[in-house]
């Protein structure tokens, strides 16, 4: 059994829990590790959650890579979900800009602050979509009466 994967079949998911940050070589070597088990079924989802306090050292090209690698991922197991677990504000902001680069591709990724939160929204994973309010127009005579006048 690999120290850093875990598969769970009865919920469709991969968790992965690093005592270190991984480099993007680990990162791929683990995933192809798991995505290569026999426990392992297209469309599984990932949960990334590592030990608070070690420190964080993706930069942009890191995220980059990251996102990147996630999407060839995709074309090999098939749409799927990534929740991220981050311990620490800036860990969050990382882990949000990754999410930001998933819209509009197959992979959902989004950001936690828990596990427990990541594993909840892994049961039913749905992307992210912001609200939209239309506002009315603006009628100048409500806002200056004095303008209505003619």
């Amino acid at each position: 059994m690999n120290p850093v994967y875990r598969i769970d079949i009865e919920r469709n998911l991969v968790s992965l829990y690093w005592n270190e940050f991984p480099t993007m070589a680990e990162l791929r070597s683990v995933v192809e590790d798991a995505i290569a088990d026999p426990e392992f079924v297209p469309g599984m989802n990932f949960l990334w959650d590592r030990r608070p306090g070690a420190p964080n050292t993706a930069d942009v090209e890191y995220i980059r890579d990251a996102g990147y690698y996630v999407q060839v991922l995709a074309e090999k197991v098939g749409p799927h979900a990534w929740a991220l677990v981050a311990h620490n504000a800036a860990d969050f902001g990382k882990a949000r800009m990754l999410e930001t680069m998933s819209d509009g591709s197959k992979v959902t990724i989004r950001a936690f602050q828990s596990r427990g939160d990541a594993e909840e929204w892994l049961r039913n994973p749905v992307r992210f979509e912001p609200i939209v309010v239309h506002f009315p127009a603006r009628n100048a005579s409500l806002l200056h009466p004095r303008l209505g006048l003619t």
